[in-house]
């Protein structure tokens, strides 16, 4: 059963075990093995994106008995069934019980996207522990099959081959989204941010997804719904009795009809006009029943939870969405556009990928330093320029982690580090980036990593597969040379990548269990699948539409702190070369633009401005943006 259920149910390829003297944690961390660990062990429910795809409910019978457990998992049971969910249960040896719900691959959530929820069950279900999840590093879940804390192994209820299924077929599209709807829909006491960049997310997300103003504000038709209202929402909604499990109170009935009917693309003017109607008299009744409001109260009243409602419908409206057909990943498989037949790029990148295999062979900084430099390549094709016959491209972090194929900014940096600062690096930073201006680079051909036409026919000048972001970088290579037709044998394939035995033979294991490659005997060639398989799969376009939407904020809070301490910048202008302009600053820190070092000197001196409450924007300049925003990274 673990050797079956657990790569299901793993995150990533790893365990957590509870040995002897643990007290009872998962302490220890070990590689995800086929065979029954000799300790209880649990697998990880996030991935290294932070999100997960399995909603792992943990109920514990230690404070109100295993009847009580048995109860509230029946509960949940059954709205999850009315959302469309699949589930997978078993107990422990205690009278503990865990309810497992595979949601879809291609829209993994985050710990923020569950909160909402697990404070809901929270609320209703006594013996519901929601701890498991809301580590997004830590987290995790033990597997039906493995060995208890107390004794014995824990027992899957039904057979293992309809829980094979559940993981198969999995939930349908939004069931998270609707288990709130279901259970209350947005609260209307909304959350303040933790950081001024969640907040312009937040606002940037509403901009996106709702449409009209006032009364007539509602969800874009884009993200509506078109199945019908719950059968129990609408039974309330047409003055039917409240559910207590699910509603503890007629707030929380109320809200759900709102919510459903937000998602359904009605506005405030809309519900308000049904509100006569014999199909909303229950809905009516609750609100005329709240310290028996006047009219004027009854529609102020209606309004706040209609703009709560609204703003939960933008956030959550992504849930429901089919992104894998908009084919959002990039490189790899000729899925986003390339420039292969850029000579002068093509040529720079062959020398600059010889160049990192010659001095850091051996080194685990390989494999992100040659996708950096394919970044860097890709970037200069698409918005660079040429001096002097090489190329030269101002690009800030954030943007070159996405041509990186999703690389976190922190290891973008990093590597442009250590780029700049090893000795006959093929990356020359010829201008700092201060203010709105990026880092400056330009492209130089080392004179010592002159590439040959095998090296020149492998450079890709394309952005890198976000799929490398779940199946890790160092398996790219041999991937490409597998896929090209270079190579046909393991042994070629070791030597053209320069990796040894043993880790090309973990490379090759690793791109065989994601169905890219195959191997018989000696010889390899293309699996079955495709990196944009393996994108969909795991919900990079979700990843990647969050990444933009988080770098918008940032670079919008940056500006805004840039504008208040050192003025407007001045208006565009139509001049071939816009470059060429001075900032309006105070006097005494007035620099040329151009001059990107003074400017960098003038604003280290100034140091951070003033406190000022109507400046959100310092808030995340110390807890969020930091040094990475004074690195030149825009």
């Amino acid at each position: 059963m673990w050797q079956t259920l657990a790569p299901l149910m793993a995150a990533r390829r790893s365990m957590r075990l509870s040995e002897p003297g643990a007290k009872g944690k998962f302490a220890t961390s070990d590689k995800l093995r086929a065979h029954l660990p000799k300790f209880p062990a649990a697998v990880p429910l996030y991935n290294r994106h932070g999100r997960t795809v399995l909603l792992a409910l943990d109920f514990d019978a230690k404070r109100h008995g295993a009847a009580q457990v048995d109860a509230d998992v029946e509960r949940v049971l059954t709205w999850l069934r009315e959302c469309g969910g699949r589930a997978v249960t078993d107990r422990s040896t205690s009278g503990g019980r865990h309810v497992l719900v595979p949601l879809p691959t291609d829209t993994p959530l985050r710990v923020e996207d569950l909160r909402e929820l697990l404070d809901a069950l929270e609320e209703r279900l006594p013996t519901f522990d929601k701890s498991p999840m809301l580590g997004s590093s830590h987290g995790c879940i033990s597997v039906p099959g493995s060995l208890c804390r107390e004794g014995g192994h824990r027992r899957l209820d039904g057979p293992l081959a309809a829980a094979v299924e559940a993981f198969t077929l999995r939930s349908d599209r939004g069931v998270v989204a609707s288990l709130v709807d279901l259970l209350g829909g947005a609260s209307t006491r909304q959350s303040r941010h933790r950081t001024a960049v969640a907040a312009v997310q937040a606002a940037l997300t509403c901009e996106e997804r709702l449409v009209g103003s006032g009364d007539e504000r509602r969800l874009h038709p884009a993200y509506c719904h078109t199945t019908p209202m719950p059968a129990k929402v609408a039974a309330f909604a047409r003055g039917g009795p409240r559910d207590a499990d699910r509603w503890p109170s007629p707030s929380e009935a109320r809200q759900s009809v709102i919510s459903s009917l937000v998602l359904r693309g009605a506005s405030a003017a809309d519900i308000l006009a049904a509100l006569p109607d014999d199909d909303y008299a229950g809905l009516r009744k609750s609100y005329a029943r709240r310290d028996r409001r006047t009219s004027s109260q009854i529609v102020k009243a209606l309004r706040g939870d209609v703009d709560a409602a609204l703003t939960w419908a933008a956030k959550v409206s992504d849930q429901f969405r089919d992104l894998t057909h908009k084919n959002m990943h990039t490189g790899g498989d000729g899925s986003y556009s390339s420039f292969g037949n850029d000579p002068i790029r093509r040529r720079w990148l062959a020398s600059a990928e010889t160049w990192i295999n010659s001095e850091f062979v051996g080194s685990r900084q390989r494999p992100i330093l040659l996708a950096v430099v394919q970044a860097l390549a890709y970037s200069a094709a698409l918005a660079g320029e040429l001096v002097e016959g090489a190329p030269v491209v101002a690009i800030g972090g954030r943007s070159l982690s996405h041509a990186a194929g999703l690389m976190s900014e922190s290891t973008v940096w990093a590597a442009l580090r250590l780029l700049r600062d090893t000795p006959g690096s093929p990356v020359l930073r010829v201008a700092r980036g201060a203010g709105q201006l990026p880092d400056r680079y330009a492209l130089t051909t080392p004179a010592a990593a002159a590439p040959d036409s095998a090296a020149i026919e492998r450079a890709r000048v394309e952005p890198v597969h976000q799929a490398w972001s779940v199946l890790g970088l160092r398996g790219r290579t041999i991937y490409h040379l597998i896929h090209s037709g270079q190579v046909s044998t393991v042994d070629a394939a070791f030597a053209a990548a320069r990796v040894g035995q043993s880790a090309g033979y973990a490379i090759l294991t690793d791109l065989m269990v994601a169905g890219l490659i195959t191997r018989q005997k000696g010889t390899v060639g293309p699996g079955a699948r495709s990196l944009d398989d393996v994108a969909d799969a795991a919900g990079l376009g979700m990843v990647a539409a969050e990444r933009i939407l988080r770098h918008r904020a940032e670079r919008l809070l940056w500006h805004a702190w840039l504008e208040n301490r050192f003025g407007p910048p001045p208006p565009d202008r139509n001049d071939a070369d816009q470059r060429d302009f001075t900032l309006t600053v105070p006097a005494a820190l007035a620099v040329d633009a151009r001059d990107s070092e003074l400017m960098w000197a003038a604003t280290i001196a100034a140091g951070p401005p003033p406190a000022d409450p109507h400046l959100e924007a310092l808030d995340l300049l110390s807890d969020t943006l930091g040094a990475a925003i004074i690195a030149g990274a825009s």
